[in-house]
């Protein structure tokens, strides 16, 4: 039909095209919210069918700017009868001649019958989208739409080789006016393709084919459907996804489609009565034209019933919020690390701003979803494809004029485009993932950084240029699928790492009376307490992860003093006794309201200066360890009692009566 056969889209059925997959719209983005959808669409793989190579996807996508989609604060819509038959059934003519017979044409307007007016009928034609430069007849018409005054005829041809008779006979009939959009673009030869019915040899009269796009050229108006209806002031929906849509699919047209294929053929027939009326046609009151005119004019006030206004704002508000949330969220995903210049369809409701705007559309207009259709609705600004096959995939659109790169590195000295570097990978988040972060016990690990994530081209070739001077600050790579890659090894504002050295070897060497020599090498033999410390370096002085990390470190020098202790206590080594502590719950909770004390007293001292009441009870946890050596599995994950002041723990009560060997007699006293 009218601007489907110029359609450029990639657009297959389910199983049609090679690598094609079918993804439900769920609701759709078409501009306007319209009922429930389940629209098939597939792509093929690639911006444009037949791309192939690493050449063809990296530079797919390059063009022109475009504007964005058009959509409305108001149109109308349709709201008279649709009627839905295939050509094969035995009721298809039946349904036909309801809607489109002389009786009920007579009868609806009398004065049309008395001056032998013609019947007046829009015609649109639908298929299932052509591949993109595909030389040859492409796909067969899969839906044929008449429209009357109050009604509109779908007839679906899917499977259908044959032209029904009576459709035939309407197309040949010389007494009906047939009224169409770019008749003579492609839907001739669809016809021809599809069902053997040459207009050129079946048709007598070709002046019973009017063409409104035709007609709007001569009386300079724009002549696609869209624009016309704005023009003559009852713009249509027409939304660009769904007329892509998989109109050969087997299952049921969506209501989406269906009211897209009605006012197809209606505006063609409404439209044309518009045109007419500002400039009447030439030629004499006996030409088709001008019988048609007569006809349409009794008929108008009968078509203007069924157009009712819908108010679209709200829709078209949240339309364009998550227009510019998506847009965002797949730049930011496209730069990511692996990405190699492209993220998942799913990946997005993985980002929480999208999930947030999504959450806030569905709740102002109901209608609006994030889907395949949605990102080719707004194919001016992104790029969608599968690959692999079954896997949507998305990246910005890329355009001719972004090659320009203002950045001046002859108007900034190095060591502040340094500064800026190292900022820049401070605050760089990756996209749609939970960052490594102390605050939930992960150690921190700097991030590799796709350089075109957070530099232009020419600030990399800079970057390039001087990083083997600041090896100290970013370690630079490269890959094959992200280009230049970068690591921040230190913080620009990152903490000294030696005061909390030196802090931890001052609290470990009086607890557990060795020099600091040998409480620095503890330490260090202690592989949490490295890890932990080493991420120093990466995060910022003064944020929540250092305070995350300076108890973390605590913690371990903790855990070493009661390790030294309880090492004398059971006959074995540091190391033995720390992994013992570390397999106990009931201590590693102890441990974390000892260092939870500490943290809200503000000091600056140790695990001492806690509450008494949890000192005993890890003293408690302690003895109990000892006691159940080495099978610390034993020790349960937490007591009921507690000791009361200077009550003695089991150990050092078992010690002194002789009870509690190893078959764990008297231990119920």
């Amino acid at each position: 039909g009218e601007g489907d056969a110029g359609e450029s889209a990639a657009v297959a059925a389910t199983g049609g095209v090679a690598g094609a997959v079918a993804v439900g719209s769920d609701g759709g983005s078409a501009g306007g919210p319209a009922g429930d959808v389940a629209v098939s669409v597939a792509v093929t793989d690639g911006d444009t069918a037949g791309d192939a190579g690493p050449d063809a996807k990296r530079l797919r996508g390059m063009s022109k700017r475009q504007p964005p989609p058009e959509v409305p604060d108001e149109y109308m819509a349709f709201q008279g009868r649709v009627v839905e038959v295939h050509a094969d059934d035995e009721s298809a003519g039946a349904a036909y001649e309801e809607i489109f017979g002389r009786s009920r044409y007579d009868s609806a307007f009398p004065e049309a019958a008395a001056k032998g007016l013609p019947r007046v009928v829009g015609l649109d034609l639908e298929w299932k989208p052509d591949r993109k430069f595909y030389q040859g007849p492409g796909n067969k018409v899969a839906l044929v739409q008449l429209a009357a005054w109050d009604s509109v005829l779908l007839v679906r041809t899917t499977g259908c080789h044959e032209m029904p008779e009576w459709l035939s006979e309407f197309l040949e009939d010389p007494s009906i006016i047939k009224v169409s959009a770019s008749f003579d673009v492609a839907d001739k030869a669809k016809l021809k393709h599809s069902f053997e019915w040459d207009f050129d040899q079946r048709v007598a009269d070709p002046s019973t084919f009017i063409d409104v796009a035709e007609l709007a050229k001569a009386r300079n108006v724009p002549y696609g459907l869209k624009r016309m209806s704005c023009e003559l002031k009852v713009p249509m929906l027409k939304a660009k996804d769904v007329g892509r849509s998989n109109w050969a699919t087997e299952d049921e047209l969506s209501s989406r489609q269906k009211q897209y294929a009605a006012e197809d053929a209606f505006f063609t027939l409404h439209l044309l009565t518009l045109l007419f009326e500002r400039t009447p046609p030439s030629g004499g009151e006996d030409t088709a034209a001008a019988k048609a005119f007569a006809a349409l004019r009794l008929m108008h006030p009968s078509m203007v019933k069924m157009l009712a206004p819908v108010d679209n704002r709200t829709y078209k508000r949240c339309f364009f919020d998550l227009r510019e949330v998506v847009k965002e969220a797949v730049a930011s995903l496209s730069n990511a690390l692996g990405s190699e210049g492209s993220t998942q369809l799913t990946n997005l409701f993985k980002i929480k701003a999208v999930e947030k705007a999504l959450t806030f559309a569905r709740r102002k207009c109901g209608s609006l979803s994030l889907n395949l259709a949605f990102l080719r609705q707004n194919d001016d600004i992104f790029v969608t494809f599968f690959e692999p096959p079954g896997i949507v995939r998305v990246r910005p659109r890329r355009f001719d004029d972004e090659d320009q790169d203002d950045y001046d590195g002859d108007a900034e000295e190095e060591a502040a485009f340094v500064s800026r570097v190292l900022d820049r990978l401070a605050a760089y988040e990756p996209p749609g993932e939970k960052r490594l972060s102390v605050m939930n016990r992960l150690i921190p690990e700097a991030l590799m950084v796709p350089a075109r994530a957070i530099l232009s081209a020419k600030e990399q070739s800079r970057w390039e240029a001087c990083s083997e001077r600041h090896t100290n600050m970013v370690e630079t790579s490269r890959s094959s699928s992200d280009g230049l890659v970068l690591k921040m090894l230190r913080h620009p504002r990152a903490p000294d790492e030696a005061v909390h050295l030196r802090r931890c070897v001052g609290r470990l060497a009086p607890a557990c009376g060795i020099s600091e020599a040998e409480a620095e090498e503890r330490l260090w033999g202690d592989e949490k307490f490295s890890l932990f410390w080493t991420a120093l370096r990466t995060i910022e002085r003064g944020s929540h992860e250092e305070g995350s990390i300076d108890r973390t470190l605590r913690a371990r020098v903790r855990i070493l003093t009661d390790a030294k202790a309880l090492a004398g206590r059971v006959s074995c080594s540091w190391e033995a006794a720390r992994e013992g502590l570390e397999k106990v719950k009931w201590y590693r909770r102890l441990l974390a309201s000892v260092l939870a004390d500490v943290a809200n007293s503000d000091g600056d001292g140790d695990a001492a200066e806690s509450a008494p009441e949890v000192q005993r009870e890890l003293a408690w946890c302690l003895d109990a360890i000892v006691e159940a050596w080495p099978n610390v599995d034993l020790v349960p994950k937490q007591s009921n009692k507690r000791p009361a002041d200077g009550q003695e723990g089991p150990a050092a009560k078992r010690s002194k009566d002789g009870k509690g060997g190893k078959d764990g007699k008297g231990k119920g006293k």
